[in-house]
């Protein structure tokens, strides 16, 4: 009897080629010699083992006959014997270290893009910088911006005549490079050198992009910027963004509010300071603030004390969730004079002694 691979795995008998490759997976990171550093010859045996037992449970026909006999011989005069410096060649092992060595900060020692179809980034992104009064009241800003479409000469082939899909990359646009580490023979994927990623392959490549399939054209755009938005906000324009081969990625448009010297946002929410006199906050009075340009009258009650907070309801930034705006918040700041004149000292001390009075008979 050879070796049990099922136990190698840990998985039963009756596991389904799910289990069995989730089993795989889960060793074959647990063992990789990479992790293992201090114990790489121990993990390279293990990591054999593992690749061993996978390669025969995966394949239907290996596990049917060594299901029938234990045996590892399938009648070639060589048993599985797992190959480590020429693994890439089973169509399930690059699926499923696609995922596990992403886990090492890298990409797939089978080169990624299992699909045959590489994963092309079209997104861009911008910055903008408004004030805080275009972001209370809403804006419009242009944008300028650089992006990459299609050449109009080849249509983004690259090549002109007789135009076909890469025989070299079969139409991926990458192309996988066969690299010895150790023990191991990865695979690193780059850029077709045949068709320059584009996919395609022709007569001649295209006299006006030279073969790249692509321009780069500087964009301007009118961008509405909607009243409320706060600092460090996000906005998505769709189909502005890079394109390749007719597909087009989106624009995020990144937004930073410059601050205003004594305005503070919090939320929906605006604070600011007003300054008033001693009577004006002990009779109450109208006050008016002005905000981003805009004068606004609001009452501040008698007996006002010094660094309450008076509401002004419904002034504050526009919510960007529901409906309304937010509260305008006024620190109250009462002013004491420095310097007073004889009558108005006078008058100060008939105040006090009046205030005294009516303490004292309030007790």
């Amino acid at each position: 009897m050879g070796k049990d691979y099922y136990s190698i795995l840990g998985v039963e008998k009756t596991a389904s080629q799910e289990e069995i490759k989730k089993a795989f997976k889960t060793l074959a990171k647990q063992w990789h010699p990479d992790v293992n550093p201090d114990k790489r010859q121990a993990a390279e045996e293990k990591f054999k083992e593992i690749g061993e037992a996978y390669e025969v449970l995966s394949d239907e026909n290996k596990r049917r006959m060594y299901d029938q006999t234990g045996s590892v011989d399938f009648g070639d005069g060589q048993n599985t014997g797992f190959n480590w410096q020429n693994f890439s060649h089973f169509s399930d092992f690059s699926d499923v270290f696609d995922d596990l060595f992403r886990g090492f900060g890298g990409g797939s020692p089978f080169g990624g893009a299992t699909s045959g179809r590489r994963e092309i980034q079209l997104d861009l992104s911008v910055e903008i910088s408004i004030s805080m009064a275009e972001s209370y009241t809403g804006t419009k800003k242009e944008i300028k911006y650089r992006r990459s479409v299609d050449c109009d000469n080849c249509k983004g082939k690259g090549f002109e005549g007789n135009v076909k899909r890469c025989r070299a990359c079969n139409g991926s646009g990458q192309e996988r490079i066969m690299q010895q580490n150790g023990p191991f023979r990865l695979i690193n994927t780059i850029t077709c050198r045949t068709c320059s990623g584009t996919g395609f392959e022709g007569d001649r490549r295209c006299s006006v992009c030279h073969g790249s399939g692509k321009k780069s054209v500087v964009e301007k755009r009118n961008i509405d910027i909607r009243p409320g938005v706060a600092d460090g906000s996000r906005m998505l324009v769709k189909g502005i963004g890079d394109m390749e081969n007719g597909r087009v990625g989106d624009l995020y448009i990144f937004i930073r509010v410059r601050p205003e010297r004594g305005v503070e946002r919090v939320g929906d929410e605006i604070i600011l300071e007003k300054e008033i006199d001693f009577p004006e906050a002990a009779l109450g009075s109208e006050e008016q603030i002005t905000l981003f340009g805009k004068i606004i009258s609001f009452n501040i009650p008698p007996g006002t004390q010094p660094n309450e907070i008076v509401k002004i309801r419904g002034m504050g930034f526009p919510k960007l969730r529901g409906t309304g705006n937010g509260d305008i918040n006024v620190r109250i700041n009462v002013r004491v004079p420095k310097k007073l004149s004889s009558s108005q000292k006078d008058l100060i001390a008939k105040l006090k002694e009046e205030m005294e009075k009516k303490t004292w008979f309030g007790k």
